[in-house]
């Protein structure tokens, strides 16, 4: 071997790696397996003719993680010159694995060349230039150069070097680049088709909805490209319209539902009288027993009672021949001390008395008897807490809850119809009145979904076929040789399926946001696809 010169010694050392080749394109049980990592297995009895999926594909994991990484750079830093017998041997190797485990030999590929995808995209993620970019800048640069690195990186096993090898190493970049900036492309693509991500708010206030029975226009919950799509064909307002009187039966029954009522309780004034009038016997019928002595706060809550106030100040400049009624009812609760059934008596006097300056006109005078009696209450509250009258307490509020309700829906009642006003009591939430239970669950609704949730007598009449789906039938009718009937009840039938439960149930988005495995799964497979591996 001293005699020989360089270029002889070259070419024995290609002859023997010819000859180490020919050898491993022998049957796979003759090598007794585990080829592509250079350790036959000694009992030849236990292989079988073929390899098994598991070793092909632990045999590709090898190969992408291990080999490939070292033998690609040397390769790279080498023009091709320093690796190429040794990546033109293990790719000999791995070929009885890959013919007879295609798909797995493949998986086990990318799964293996994971590891080193993810150290370069680590090291991408790093570089200052990266972190004044926007999140999906960043991503699209990252997984770009991610991938330009990784392809280059690839061993090239047809034996090109120098000038040829580069030109080969830079497609096999461009192409994993290409394919790993456009990932986030196409996540951008999916994000315009998903519409605008929902807010754990918006998540929670549907799933409230769609338990209480509650249908939302699709682009109200959730702006994807289809329910667009679907809402625009079945027409916006009219599927706003359409979902508000499936909403109004909803918001009817919750109301007589919070009442204590049947669902299907058409509610009238009367009802809710005599809802308070039960409540106020229930108060007489505690037997509440024992003396209240009033406090300066609780003669400073009358006096803080607007029509009150009102009064007093017009009395001063303006004096009536007459007794104002509302100064008079307000100065006759002013006493130092009272009986606390004296004070239920007063207080179901008070509330009958509100009712009827109410149906009278006298809205000034129905508030200030009204809020007289919440003063009492507050003040027979006190007094039952005070002296530990734990269950009278609990029996007292309830009755009082109720009676609070009666008003809380009586303000949003119209009694012509007997429906609620889902707006009306979200004003009373929104001026920080205190609702409960059912009512509090309309009001809510109402802010969140105002198109949802409007009154059907404000609506007018809702035809479910239109001048416009006339319209609509009769063009594509000209079009299609007569056929006007079904394109006339495509409007209608969008509109039916927009507030189906199909699609409602599928309101709230599902979280899909890619993680960077999945990101390298799919570079990785997409170049395979690419290069026919």
């Amino acid at each position: 071997m001293a005699d020989l010169t360089i270029e002889q010694q070259q070419a024995i050392a290609i002859a023997e790696a010819k000859m180490r080749m020919a050898e491993a394109e022998s049957k796979f049980a003759e090598t007794g397996g585990g080829a592509v990592t250079g350790r036959p297995t000694r009992n030849l009895a236990q292989v079988q003719a073929e390899p098994r999926p598991l070793e092909s594909a632990m045999a590709g994991a090898f190969k992408g993680g291990v080999i490939d990484p070292v033998l690609g750079i040397s390769k790279l830093v080498s023009g091709g010159n320093v690796g190429q017998d040794a990546s033109q041997y293990y790719a000999q190797q791995a070929k009885p694995y890959q013919e007879a485990n295609p798909m797995s030999y493949g998986g086990g590929n990318i799964v293996g060349s994971v590891a080193p995808s993810a150290a370069i995209m680590k090291g991408m993620s790093t570089l200052p230039a990266l972190a004044k970019l926007p999140e999906y800048a960043r991503a699209l640069t990252a997984l770009g150069g991610t991938g330009v690195v990784s392809g280059m990186i690839s061993p090239e096993e047809t034996g090109k070097t120098g000038q040829e090898f580069y030109q080969e190493q830079a497609k096999k970049g461009a192409i994993e680049g290409g394919i790993g900036a456009a990932i986030p492309l196409g996540g951008k693509l999916a994000s315009m088709l998903r519409g605008a991500p929902q807010t754990p708010q918006m998540a929670d206030a549907i799933q409230k909805a769609r338990d209480l029975g509650y249908v939302i226009p699709p682009t109200q919950a959730n702006s994807t490209l289809l329910n667009k799509t679907l809402e625009g064909m079945a027409g916006k307002i009219s599927t706003a319209q359409n979902a508000s009187a499936k909403n109004q039966e909803v918001t009817n029954k919750l109301a007589s539902k919070a009442l204590g009522l049947p669902e299907d309780t058409f509610i009238s004034p009367e009802i809710l009288t005599n809802i308070r009038k039960t409540a106020g016997e229930a108060y007489e019928n505690l037997k509440l027993s024992g003396t209240v002595k009033t406090s300066p706060k609780f003669i400073q809550a009358l006096d803080n009672i607007k029509p009150y106030q009102d009064a007093i100040q017009a009395s001063r400049d303006f004096p009536s021949k007459t007794a104002n009624p509302i100064i008079e009812v307000i100065d006759s609760l002013k006493r130092p001390n009272f009986d606390v059934n004296s004070a239920v008596s007063k207080i179901n006097i008070l509330r009958n008395d509100a009712d009827l300056a109410f149906r009278q006109g006298d809205k000034a005078l129905a508030k200030a008897n009204k809020d007289a009696s919440q003063v009492l209450e507050n003040t027979i509250e006190n007094h039952l807490a005070n002296t530990k009258q734990t269950d009278l307490l609990d029996k007292f509020r309830d009755a009082r809850t109720l009676i609070a309700k009666t008003y809380s829906v009586e303000k949003a009642l119209n009694p012509a119809t007997g429906t609620i006003d889902a707006l009306k009591l979200a004003n009373q939430l929104k001026n920080k009145k205190p609702l409960s239970s059912e009512l509090k669950s309309i009001a809510e609704f109402n802010l969140q979904f105002p198109k949802a949730s409007q009154a059907t007598e404000k609506m007018g009449s809702l035809p479910q076929i239109s001048p416009l789906d006339f319209a609509t039938g009769i063009i594509a009718g000209s079009n299609t040789g007569g056929a006007a009937a079904p394109a006339m009840l495509a409007r209608p039938m969008a509109r039916s399926a927009a507030l189906s439960p199909y699609v409602q149930n599928r309101l709230i988005q599902q979280p899909s946001k890619p993680n960077d495995l999945a990101r390298f799964l799919m570079m990785k497979s997409a170049n395979q696809l690419t290069q026919g591996e």
